[in-house]
């Protein structure tokens, strides 16, 4: 499967540990799952563990499923507060 460019955009606690609020990733299936691993794979363990926390914005939806589909314009949404 092809690699796509996909724009993703961080916010909160993402966004810190990245040290980016913006940034493309190239992501070889155009899932949430897909975006997760692609993340894994560039920032590491602890930034791929909080995105695996954290809901996906893509288009109008709020999804969190790793085999939802995703468009090429993203928002990834960490939690923002416990309990």
């Amino acid at each position: 499967m092809a690699e796509r460019t996909v724009t993703v955009t961080y916010f909160a606690a993402l966004a810190d540990r990245t040290g980016c609020r913006r940034e493309e990733l190239a992501v070889a299936d155009l899932t949430v799952g897909g975006l997760r691993a692609a993340v894994l794979e560039r920032h590491g363990r602890d930034v791929g563990e909080l995105a695996r926390l954290s809901l996906v914005l893509t288009g109008d939806d709020l999804v969190n499923d790793d085999a939802a589909s995703i468009d090429s314009i993203v928002d990834l949404l960490p939690p923002f507060a416990g309990g």
